[in-house]
């Protein structure tokens, strides 16, 4: 058995699992619509007009122009792209994992790992720029763990060109290429860690100040990523702390007791760090924690990682951007801690490589039976859903092709009216994404019904008479209403 097959396994497995969840997907996600919007807002009206919808667009641009030149549709392109960039995402982690693991046993193990791992899994469907982010950034980890084994100016060029690349998908990379490199510092001299520091850095500082004149100097550019501004204000420590007293207010004035409002600031930074931690735990998925414990009890020997010290280094950062974030938006999403999560699986790999190991070698058959288990149940729970939303993209799809051009249709829905758009229909659309409002001037209504939500109230000398409606399992259904005026 060699890497190199292993690496091949790797990726096939991965292209075809990113085949399946697009094969198998029910609807576009929320995120993706946006992207898809952008793409057509780019190929219509050019930068500014895609910057209008979002300001941060190498991922629309490169779909654009991957569909000109493929001649491609654009949801196809875009799902075809990120295929490819969760293989290099897998390849990059498995390259990773043979400088931390002692041997090609336990490289195939991660493998298996990796290809099961849900948090990676969950987002296979998912038309987002994020997978560039990550399998870039991966590639600049494994290019800076080269450099630390050679010392190169090839592999600190790698470094800078797989960071750069992960920067203009996700803007949070600045924090990374910026302070991840200051790893060099620690365990050596000044002056060979200064040197080491400038290979580094050789590239990125020179082009960004290239790039940086280039962007000003043409129209629409510095509008199409301007999402710069918004993390400037990171730095703007005032109206951070103005915000924080605004949350504050809420909590001591409309939750907390009068006696408890002393406590609030407590209640809340430990709320959103709890809230964080519980996201970090639950990206690295039970089954895996589990195997972990497992690994403890039977084997509590520590075990010396290769660059452990560089993937602390790597892990803390990433949970810097977390805990930044989290103070400055009070939410987190499960999908921003996926790079911390890597952090976490890459420190804990070897536990988990050496127990199924030690459990094969042994043969223990019982305990390989459950470790199997525990593995591919995260990757069945990956494409196994109790709740279709078919219902959506096929009633859009019934009223784009069944109604006539000279009716005119309101929905609230971003699917309905996305699956519309897409179908090309001649039907006249209106989308209200806050409310409905008066539709008496509507021909057909297109609602999205949740089982738990109360029926649509007709306006008063107003009948909606059903003409099509779908529902899935749990209930919810997609109609299109016919709106008949009764005083008319």
């Amino acid at each position: 058995m060699k890497f190199n097959h292993i690496r091949l396994f790797t990726a096939l497995s991965s292209l075809l699992l990113s085949i399946a969840a697009f094969y198998f997907d029910d609807i576009i996600n929320r995120d993706g619509v946006m992207y898809m919007e952008m793409v057509e807002a780019y190929l219509s009206g050019g930068l500014d007009a895609m910057a209008d919808i979002y300001d941060w667009g190498f991922f629309t641009l490169l779909v654009a122009w991957l569909s000109k030149l493929f001649s491609s549709p654009i949801e196809f392109t875009a799902s075809a792209l990120n295929s490819i960039l969760f293989v290099i995402f897998t390849d990059a982690l498995l390259m990773v994992s043979r400088q931390l693991l002692p041997n090609l046993r336990q490289v195939a193990i991660a493998a298996v790992l990796i290809l099961a791992f849900f948090t990676i899994n969950d987002y296979r469907d998912f038309i987002i720029r994020d997978t560039g982010y990550w399998a870039f950034t991966i590639l600049a980890l494994y290019h800076l763990i080269r450099f630390q084994n050679n010392f190169t100016l090839s592999s600190a060029i790698n470094w800078q060109l797989a960071m750069l690349a992960a920067i203009l998908f996700r803007i949070e990379g600045v924090v990374l290429i910026g302070l991840l490199p200051l790893f060099v510092f620690y365990n050596q001299t000044l002056k060979t860690s200064i040197k080491n520091w400038l290979s580094l850095n050789s590239l990125t500082i020179p082009l960004l100040i290239i790039l940086s004149a280039l962007v000003v100097s043409q129209d629409g550019w510095l509008q199409a990523f301007g999402k710069v501004d918004d993390y400037l204000i990171y730095l703007n420590t005032e109206a951070l702390s103005l915000r924080a007293d605004q949350r504050l207010t809420v909590l001591e004035e409309r939750v907390l007791s009068p006696f408890a409002a002393e406590y609030s600031e407590l209640i809340l930074y430990s709320g959103l760090l709890v809230m964080l931690a519980y996201k970090l735990l639950e990206g690295l998925s039970l089954g895996y924690l589990l195997l972990l414990g497992i690994a403890w009890r039977q084997n509590s020997i520590f075990i010396d990682i290769p660059h452990r010290h560089l993937i602390i280094w790597f892990f803390t950062l990433n949970l810097l951007i977390l805990v930044a974030f989290v103070f400055r938006q009070y939410f987190m999403i499960s999908r921003y801690c996926v790079m911390t999560v890597i952090g976490m699986f890459l420190l804990v790999l070897p536990y988990l490589t050496r127990l199924i190991e030690e459990t094969w070698l042994s043969r223990r058959r019982w305990w390989l039976a459950l470790f199997t288990f525990i593995v591919l149940a995260g990757l069945i729970d990956t494409f196994h859903s109790t709740n279709s939303k078919a219902y959506i993209k096929n009633t859009a799809i019934w009223a784009a092709h069944e109604l006539q051009a000279e009716d005119r249709l309101l929905t609230d829905d971003e699917f309905i009216q996305y699956y519309l758009k897409r179908e090309k229909t001649d039907v006249s659309i209106s989308y209200r994404p806050q409310k409905l409002g008066n539709y008496q001037n509507f021909d057909y209504i297109l609602l999205v019904e949740k089982r738990r939500q109360r029926d649509l109230e007709p306006l008063s000398g107003i009948r909606l008479e059903l003409v099509h409606q779908e529902k899935n399992r749990r209930g919810n259904r997609a109609s299109v209403y016919r709106v008949v005026d009764e005083d008319g």
